[in-house]
């Protein structure tokens, strides 16, 4: 790091933070050669996820779509707030650590899916009804039949 009074290139660090997200690095420098304090900030560069839509475009990832789209989906339903941004966070999470830069939004619709239909069939069958684009009553039959045949799977365990 340059000294901003010097032009020094030598330094040492006194002190480093982290932000409460993880995101900046806070150091505290002193020149070697002169003896001047300054501070230093780092930004944490994600590499940024893209979601392929069914058109074919592309957007950013954008965790707040799917806290919308849960959302609506769970209107009038006993899901929380904490449980739609946790589906949210878990999402974001595991395509990070998989280093999935490209996914499409059918992916990310699955992955909410999965999750809804371990919390509440109702809000699942509402979101698959989007993000599936049910045309007919016949759509929603057969997503109901397929729960009703796990619960009685289940309970025949």
């Amino acid at each position: 790091m340059r000294c901003p009074k010097c032009g020094s290139l030598e330094d040492k660090v006194l002190e480093t933070r982290q932000s409460k997200e993880g995101t900046v690095i806070k150091r505290r420098r002193e020149c070697l050669k002169c003896g001047y304090r300054f501070t230093t900030y780092e930004r944490i560069e994600e590499e940024l996820i893209t979601v392929i839509k069914k058109d074919n475009s592309t957007q950013p990832f954008d965790k707040e779509k799917i806290v919308r789209g849960i959302k609506l989906a769970s209107k009038g339903r006993p899901i929380t707030e904490t449980q739609i941004r946790q589906i949210a966070d878990e999402i974001e999470r595991y395509l990070i650590d998989e280093g999935k830069l490209k996914v499409t939004s059918a992916e990310i619709g699955d992955m909410v899916k999965s999750k809804l239909r371990a919390i509440d069939p109702v809000t699942f069958l509402r979101f698959a009804s989007v993000c599936d684009e049910f045309q007919d009553i016949k759509d929603f039959e057969s997503v109901i039949k397929e729960i009703e045949k796990e619960k009685q799977e289940k309970s025949n365990e």
